[in-house]
């Protein structure tokens, strides 16, 4: 690729770079804020979905406990009754089952009230978390609003920053050699954005340290061709280059 032009065209691409990094900068900054909102929304609506959980859970342990309750209710008039007839027994036969029934009864009543109260802590601890979870919701819920809304201005501010670096992207890239142009995208798509390096003092490769041969460090510094490194395969542009950041 030989060309009397050479320098002026690593120095374009060294714009171009630098321009597509700050491209990529401002798009991870855009993603970053997006996805700092989304997974704020995510989280409200997390909270909101575990209330109305815990609010239909409520509403059954709530059921169960009033079920239970009624219960101990139903064996305790039982018991009055059993009561009543072990006063009425005329034989000792009648009273020792009568006795017998109002003993099993009077223990039937015993483990009724024992998970009455078992259900009525559950009920109590349940709703102490639906509490703390309400806060949290609230807390959440009260701070998507002013994020969204600065997240919104902050994507307007960025979308104008990006249009801006995009069109002065262009207008260099447009006056590229296609195949130099080509070969850059190539280079950067393949490295994760990097595909422009210095020559060290070194002569090794600024981005991965490989060296170069002594023929392609006079190449790279006499700006005669466009050399890759043969370790990353970026294009290398000798250090002290004016316009090399």
């Amino acid at each position: 690729m030989s060309d009397s032009s050479q320098e002026p065209l690593l120095q374009q691409l060294l714009k171009l770079h630098a321009f597509d990094q700050e491209i990529s900068f401002l798009e991870r900054e855009l993603k970053r804020d997006q996805d700092g909102l989304l997974t704020a929304v995510e989280g409200v609506a997390g909270l909101k979905a575990e209330l109305e959980r815990i609010d239909s859970e409520l509403l059954r342990l709530r059921a169960d406990a009033r079920t239970a309750e009624h219960n101990v209710d139903s064996k305790r008039d039982h018991l009055d009754r059993l009561r009543s007839k072990v006063n009425q027994v005329k034989t000792e036969k009648q009273y020792g089952a009568a006795t017998l029934e109002f003993d099993l009864v009077k223990q039937e009543i015993r483990k009724l009230e024992d998970q009455v109260l078992e259900k009525l802590q559950v009920v109590e601890d349940l709703e102490g978390r639906r509490k703390a979870l309400q806060d949290e919701f609230d807390v959440a819920d009260a701070e998507v609003a002013p994020m969204g809304e600065e997240v919104e201005k902050r994507r307007a501010n960025l979308e104008h920053e990006l249009a801006i670096k995009r069109d002065r992207r262009d207008n260099i890239a447009i006056r590229l050699d296609e195949g130099v142009l080509a070969l850059y995208d190539r280079i950067r798509s393949g490295r994760q954005e990097v595909a422009l390096a210095p020559l060290t003092g070194e002569g090794v490769c600024g981005n991965c340290f490989t060296s170069v041969t002594i023929q392609q460090e006079m190449q790279i510094k006499g700006l005669a061709v466009i050399v890759c490194c043969e370790g990353c395969g970026v294009i290398l542009y000798p250090g002290e280059m004016k316009g090399a950041p």
